[in-house]
């Protein structure tokens, strides 16, 4: 990554800013903004002004995860990481032209982990392993597609259930506005009307100018303080094509990615609500970890669910397989299965080998899972 010392232009904007400051130049306090209705500011949302943003994101997740930060075997940017703690994400889009071109890039002190859509194409960039990887959107869709099925997933979270859960069981406010970056924004809040589940409310700022969400900040029940928060630190509503352009550099290992061969439609959805789970079939936890490998001497390809977290991983290795351990150690036995609990996610590892995640508390989750599986006997 290069470094850049500050220019005199930089230098003496950096002089006017403080004196800005301390002379009371800069506001203070949230702006005053005309009135908007929920669903004036989410329409104002669903048609933004502008096709093209980019800027830096700070992302913090404490969800009560167990924090590891050097989880991927080979350090460096990674994005297993994002799991927990605080991260620099570098963000440009541009839909303006013929094709999307999309890049999102997490950023380390010596090192990114990039991923680069144009158009139909798909690259993965690991600076940390000097790997490239391209696939194509199609491709992706297909696994997705492949991995989840619509129809079962549409009975939980879309149609008249979903739609009962956003009208009668959720309540929204945007009395509040702030600012996000040096902009002016409308706040959306959602607050969950139902009992179970972990979530107490969402906030979103808006750019009251272009109607782009610019922070997004997930509240468990009963706190104060966001589990999950992205915010922009700098923002500008054009994107350089050059920072969406990406050439494999000399040297790099270049690997083309085929249609991952998943099984089909290992993914359901259970209850309804805010406290609707996904249930994933086929999770076997402790051959999954046994699936990773290790670092030490010859080793297999992963497969299945295990192939996908190692690709997440970067390389399979025993830190990912020890970040597993720790969780399924921490995990409590019900009637319904191995129950772990953070502050915003519930799982349930059922004993006919599936998982069922969940924003909702253990109690709530494990009663869906008895009649999921009631239904089912």
């Amino acid at each position: 990554m290069r470094r850049r010392m500050l220019t005199p232009i930089v230098a003496a904007a950096a002089v006017v800013a403080v004196a800005a400051v301390s002379h009371g130049l800069v506001p203070s306090g949230p702006p005053r903004l005309p009135g908007i209705s929920p669903l004036s500011l989410l329409q104002k949302i669903g048609k933004p002004q502008t096709q093209a943003v980019s800027g830096t994101v700070r992302l913090n997740v404490d969800i009560g995860l167990p924090h590891l930060p050097n989880l991927g075997s080979g350090g460096g940017a990674d994005p297993i990481r994002l799991l927990s703690g605080a991260h620099l994400v570098r963000v440009a889009t541009d839909a303006s032209g013929p094709q999307a071109r999309e890049r999102i890039a997490l950023q380390d002190t010596l090192s990114e982990y990039d991923l680069f859509r144009d158009g139909g194409d798909l690259w993965i960039w690991d600076s940390t392993h000097q790997t490239a990887r391209h696939g194509s959107v199609d491709a992706l869709t297909s696994a997705l597609l492949s991995f989840a099925s619509p129809s079962d997933l549409a009975k939980t979270f879309t149609g008249p259930t979903a739609l009962e859960t956003l009208l009668f069981n959720t309540a929204y406010s945007t009395r509040e506005t702030t600012r996000v970056a040096g902009r002016d924004c409308y706040v959306l809040q959602i607050t969950p009307r139902s009992e179970g589940t972990t979530v107490g409310s969402v906030k979103i700022a808006v750019d009251a100018a272009t109607g782009v969400p610019l922070s997004v900040a997930v509240y468990p029940t009963g706190s104060s303080t966001p589990a999950i928060q992205a915010e922009f630190q700098s923002v500008s509503f054009t994107a350089s094509p050059a920072e969406l352009r990406f050439t494999p550099p000399p040297g790099a290992k270049v690997v083309e990615e085929a249609t991952p061969d998943l099984p089909a439609n290992p993914v359901q959805g259970a209850g309804k609500g805010w406290t609707a789970a996904v249930a994933i079939g086929g999770v076997d936890p402790q051959k999954l970890i046994a699936g990773l490998g290790t670092s030490h001497g010859p080793q297999k390809e992963p497969q299945g669910a295990a192939a996908v977290l190692a690709a997440l991983a970067g390389t399979p290795g025993t830190p990912l397989q020890s970040y597993l351990r720790m969780m399924m150690a921490a995990g409590q036995k019900s009637p319904v299965g191995l129950v772990w609990s953070s502050r915003l996610v519930s799982l349930v590892f059922t004993p006919d080998q599936r998982v069922f995640a969940a924003f909702a508390t253990p109690e709530s989750l494990e009663a869906t899972v008895a009649a999921e599986v009631g239904s089912h006997s």
